[in-house]
Parts: structure tokens; sequence; C-alpha cells
């Protein structure tokens, strides 16, 4: 017996099993054969506009840039050369992301963003960037289009037109349109800073953005390292499609859930494992709110993330930044392990066990981590030893947002950040590597620090409770 199995990025179609062994299946089985391995690829369903070179056409393309890997086309016929794949998305279901660096006729680099997106949040992103347009540190939206297959925009609908409704069991399924978004500049993972410098005003112009982002009504909500590149000594925020759109007036959003696991605040953390306790059956994954008005409206289901959870976010990344690199370049510690991060093992295994214990675990641990004042300045990296009383300073910060005693605690906020990154950077002298004898102490001459533009304005505190900040 054998199924075929068509797979997209909205899940999966299964035909009836037929018999291979005798008519028609042994027909169908070579149909299928010869199919796939005789028909040109825009009879499969591959995308048209997009062609990444191989062994018979490498050096074939006069019209491209030299060193290209590929090109990729828009619905107004410009052809832009692909010069390298910077980031793809792992599995066969939801966006499947892909980030290309292309090139245009004149020159000009940008990044790609290839992905697929929910029907109902199709121009989500490009209507956040377009919010955001001017400020410094966050990458412009230069142009985003639908990718066309046989004249008409592309998604995953297609194919299941041709079923009849009662052919179908996906009550569940959500309609992904194929989408393209053109974004300058093409930066490079924040991973790849050059200097010790250079990384922590990164982190500096992240706190300034983000705070002027939320004065144009956005809420990333959603950081992990993924979401900042560095182009040019300067940090910039990528990655806005679960960015949250403000209502006038607020400045915090009410959602399921959101956030990277690993990074997530212990608030947000603590009211998703409550939120589990609510029924012993619940599987986070399960909760949809744009397939469930009703559920997506249910007090009960909903968590408030706010501007100090998305700091909080910031500084486990940049602890998980100390911790793990030893040098500039991606260069790792040689102390790094995954202990370093004793939360991540239990995020690692979260589905493969009890959720809420898993979930239990997790925000346990990172509490602790938190209310410990020695672990994090240990697990600091030899490289980033000069950063160690600024990674403690900004741990206080932390721990008096988690404070046990709900009354006690502080609500961290950009001003409070910033009063520790700005004068930090401003008396931090960069020392050469001690593994270059030459070198020795001396300190080595920078360009002026990168200045985004929100810097220069003041910073208005966003609170809700003014009690509880200072």
């Amino acid at each position: 017996m054998l199924c075929g199995h068509y797979f997209d990025r909205s899940g999966i179609i299964i035909s009836l099993p037929f018999y291979i062994h005798k008519c028609p299946g042994s027909i169908r089985l070579c149909d299928a054969l010869a199919a796939l391995t005789l028909l040109d690829s825009c009879h499969l369903g591959l995308d048209p506009t997009i062609h990444m070179c191989h062994a018979v056409c490498n050096g074939t393309h006069d019209n491209l840039a030299d060193g290209v890997i590929g090109w990729v086309q828009d619905n107004k016929h410009n052809v832009y050369s692909i010069m390298a794949l910077l980031w793809k998305s792992h599995g066969f279901f939801c966006r499947g992301m892909i980030c290309y660096r292309v090139r245009n006729k004149e020159g000009v680099e940008y990044a790609l963003k290839d992905c697929w997106v929910e029907e109902s949040k199709k121009m989500h992103e490009p209507t956040v960037l377009r919010m955001l347009k001017g400020i410094p540190n966050v990458v412009e939206l230069i142009d985003d289009w639908d990718v066309h297959y046989e004249g008409q925009p592309d998604c995953t609908a297609r194919i299941r037109k041709e079923y009849n409704q009662d052919q179908r069991d996906d009550t569940a399924f959500c309609n992904r349109f194929h989408r393209c978004l053109l974004l300058s500049p093409c930066g490079e993972p924040l991973s790849h800073f050059n200097s010790r410098r250079e990384l922590i005003t990164a982190f500096c112009q992240f706190v300034i953005a983000h705070h002027a982002m939320i004065e144009r009504r956005v809420l990333h909500s959603d950081l992990s390292p993924n979401n900042f590149v560095i182009y040019k000594g300067t940090g910039y925020f990528i990655d806005l499609d679960h960015a949250a759109i403000l209502a006038v007036n607020t400045t915090s959003t009410y959602s399921p859930g959101t956030g990277a696991m690993p990074y997530i605040s212990i608030c947000i953390l603590q009211s998703i494992m409550n939120m589990t306790f609510l029924d012993t059956n619940t599987n986070l994954g399960d909760i949809n709110p744009g397939e469930d008005v009703a559920l997506a409206n249910d007090v009960q289901w909903l968590i408030e993330h706010k501007p100090s959870d998305d700091l909080e976010s910031l500084f486990y990344i940049f602890f998980e930044f100390v911790a793990k690199y030893g040098g500039p370049r991606g260069e790792l510690s040689p102390s790094w392990t995954r202990d370093s991060l004793p939360w991540a093992s239990a995020y690692e295994a979260l589905g493969k066990a009890d959720l809420r214990g898993l979930l239990g675990t997790c925000c346990f641990v990172k509490v602790g981590v938190v209310l410990d004042p020695n672990f994090m300045v240990k697990m600091t990296s030899d490289y980033f030893a000069v950063f160690r009383p600024l990674v403690q300073q900004w741990q206080t910060l932390v721990c008096l947002a988690n404070k046990p005693d709900e009354r006690e605690r502080i609500e961290t906020t950009h001003e409070k950040v910033l009063e520790i990154l700005t004068p930090f950077i401003n008396t931090y002298v960069e020392i050469a590597p001690t593994t270059n004898p030459s070198a020795g102490s001396a300190s080595i001459v920078h360009p002026p620090i990168p200045e985004a533009g929100p810097s220069k304005l003041p910073l208005r505190c966003f609170t809700r409770n003014p009690k509880k900040s200072r």
C-alpha cells in the first residue's frame, strides 16, 4: 500500500492508499515518478520567480553581478542578483522564511525576505515597517510584493480549491500567501560584531529605538538574537512580523502569549504557566486567537505584554552574548556551554513531556538565576570581563522588577537601562586583545559612536503605575 503526500506551508494532503503491485496502482506509481523526474519545475508548483544556480548554469548569467548564486524577479520585472543566503527556517510548515542578500543592477545591496504569511496578517509587517519609517535603527521597507504563480498571487489555498469541502478534513486550515519584502540595509547577524564597543553601542541603540517604536505605537514583543543585525557599526531591528500595533494612548498589548521562549520575561513566563493550570489539557500550540474569536476575547487566555517585558528580553540576549562569545565575529568562548543558560535545557525539552512541569522548571530556574548576585557575573566570558559590572547593574534592574513581593517591584524603563548603558559607553576604552603581544594594552582608535536619531529626543516614561517606577 502506498499513499501520496503533498506538503505545503499550511500542512499536508494525503491520498487514499493504493496497491502498487496491481493495476491501476502500479501505473499511478510510474506516472508519479515520471512527473517528479521529468516535468519542468514550474509544473511542480515551484516558485517561477526565483532561480538558484547549479553546476550547469554557473557563469552563464552575463547580465548578473559577479559571484551571483541565483536571481529573483519582482512583479515589476526588476531582476535582483542573489549574492548570499543569509538565513532560513527549518521544517515543512508555517512561515518557511528565507533571507537573501541581493543586489540590483546599480549595485545597491538589500536584504530580501521570502516568506509565507497567514492571510489575516498578509500586510501586517509592511504596515508596521511603514509606521516605523524614519527611525534610524529599524530597517527600511523598500518594496513588498505577492509572489505570482500562473498570473495569480501564490497561496496554499490554490491546491485545495480542487477538492470539495466534504472531501476535506482540515477545519484548522490556515491559508498562507507567498510574500517578498525588500529591506535596507542588508546587515550581518549581531554575533558578527567587530568589537566590544560596537556590540554594547548596538544594545544602547536598540533601547533608544525600542522607545521610539512605542512612540509610533509599535511594541516588538518577540525579541531574540535573530531580530537584530549590525551594519557598519550600527544595530538594526528586523523581523517585525509578530510586532503588536498598540491602541491609542496605550503602551501594552494583550495576546495568548508572545515571545521567544529562551528570552521571554519572567512575568510573561509565569502568566503562561498559570494559564496552563486553567485546563489540565492545555497545549499552548492549540491556542490560536485568529481561528477562534471567542477565545481571542476570553480574558483568561490573554497575557499582557509591556515594554518592560521587551527590555527584560533584551537583557537575556545581552547576557547570552557576553557568556557565549570569546571574541569578535562569532568566536565562541572556551567556557561556553548550554549550562551557561540554565533555563535553556528546560526550554529545549518543551513539548516532550508535561508542559506545565517544563514551564515551571524554566520559570523557576530563570527566577533563581536572576536573584543570584554571582551566577551571571561568573558566567561572563573573559573576553567580556570588563562588562561584568554592567552585567551586575542590568541584572539588578531585572531583579527589582521580579521581586517576590509584587508590591515591592519596580518596573524597568528605557530611562533606567540607558542610565546604566550610556555612562559605561562614554567611559569605556577598547583594549587590544591580550593574545596580540605587539598590541599590549594600548588603546585602539575608534570612529565616533554612531548616533541614533531618537537618542536626541527626551525620553518619556511609559508606566501604568507611577508608584512602581522611578
